[in-house]
């Protein structure tokens, strides 16, 4: 019998958490699990559903389903924000209420922590039904981080943490977890259409430069700017051939996305690139992929990189410790530190350490990050919940 499952999703922008949900549903056996997606009803919402429909799910759009966000990557700093999420709350439980009653699925999975209140609404229209919630990224640790976790700890039968330290910062609690890192598509690992030469030739990187590439969301918890700062301070004592690309700009971008474009503008090394939808051809092109981040959450990009045989270059904090091996797949430095990383530069400068590093950052993404054994740990976890159910 074919089970059905119900996703939360909470965000309706392109980006990792529904490039992540979408590459589940499509590596799914649909001959046992069916997956349906309620998102948010918004203006400008088209991408992220087509992208879950053409993965193959069937998908609702309620105008009630709002996050309650409280994690590193989403803070709710401000009092506005928070009050925005307190009055939303009972919207999505009495949301998720009814669409469990119409539905009826055999297990509801959050695609974050910050749709709990879907939580309370699957369990108030029936209590035997597990409910899953994914931990994305840390919740924060402050009184109104331990609001959110205290609401995930009542309310969510298991956790599925993309990595520990998103784990550990449920803390203490009776309910089960485990860690199923992010996936990698398999077509990752596969060479592009085109040569290394043409396709750097084709996005105007010099031959013999080492492209230093950025695939990351522009925003200030990903360190975009400062980081650029600091490539500026180090101009002078640079390897020659270290050039740092950064993509992801958008036609409007918001004061910090105009300053850090002004700051790229300003750079004789760095220069700035859209948002790129097919990122296999970039990560071909380019020779290492950087995540200064900030804030503490996974990086997407750098074992996208490493699938594609590329090294990472990563600030050093927790969630990105965990998608490199210090040394050998990539290495990490302090943002605080311009030795620290001036030298990791110089290091993956060099031709043979680079390369060395990418042959071993590919092996690291088929053993920790490719899609068939990730998806299969989620599907054992499916079966396993709705067995106790029973």
């Amino acid at each position: 019998m074919v089970k059905k499952v119900l996703y939360f999703h909470h965000a309706t922008a392109l980006g990792g958490a529904p490039k992540s949900l979408a590459l589940l549903i499509k590596s799914l056996d649909h001959k046992e699990f069916s997956p349906i997606v309620a998102m948010p009803r918004r203006p400008g919402n088209s991408g992220v559903r087509q992208l879950f429909e053409a993965a193959g799910a069937e998908v609702i759009e309620e105008q009630d389903i709002r996050p309650f966000h409280g994690s590193t990557v989403a803070p709710c700093r401000d009092a506005k924000s928070k009050i925005h999420a307190i009055l939303s709350f009972p919207l999505l439980v009495r949301c998720a209420r009814k669409l469990v009653r119409d539905i009826r699925p055999d297990i509801v999975h959050l695609n974050s922590t910050c749709m709990v209140a879907a939580a309370k609404g699957a369990h108030d229209a029936d209590p035997s039904i597990p409910v899953i919630a994914h931990v994305r990224e840390p919740i924060l640790q402050n009184r109104w981080g331990n609001i959110l976790r205290n609401l995930n700890k009542k309310h969510v039968d298991y956790f599925v943490a993309i990595d520990k330290a998103g784990l550990d910062s449920i803390g203490a609690t009776a309910t089960p977890g485990s860690v199923v890192y992010n996936s990698v598509d398999s077509s990752l690992f596969r060479a592009p259409d085109q040569g290394v030469a043409e396709l750097r030739q084709k996005f105007g990187w010099v031959d013999g430069d080492v492209v230093f590439l950025s695939l990351s969301r522009i925003a200030e918890s990903n360190g975009i700017l400062p980081f650029v700062h600091a490539v500026n301070a180090l101009e002078a004592d640079l390897p020659d051939r270290a050039r740092f690309v950064f993509a992801g700009f958008g036609k409007n971008e918001g004061a910090y996305g105009k300053a850090a474009l002004e700051a790229i503008n300003a750079s004789r090394r760095c220069s700035a690139m859209p948002f790129i939808d097919d990122i296999i051809p970039v990560l071909a092109a380019s020779d290492v992929v950087i995540a200064p981040f900030l804030t503490s959450h996974s990086a997407r990009c750098i074992f996208e990189g490493a699938s594609a045989g590329r090294p990472g270059l990563v600030t050093r904090l927790p969630n990105l410790l965990e998608v490199i091996e210090e040394g050998r797949t990539g290495l990490s430095f302090e943002m605080s530190s311009s030795y620290g990383l001036l030298e990791a530069i110089e290091k993956l400068c060099r031709c043979d350490t680079r390369l060395d590093m990418g042959r071993n950052a590919r092996q690291f993404a088929m053993t920790r990050f490719h899609i068939d054994q990730n998806v299969a740990a989620i599907q054992t976890l499916y079966r396993d919940r709705s067995e106790s159910r029973r």
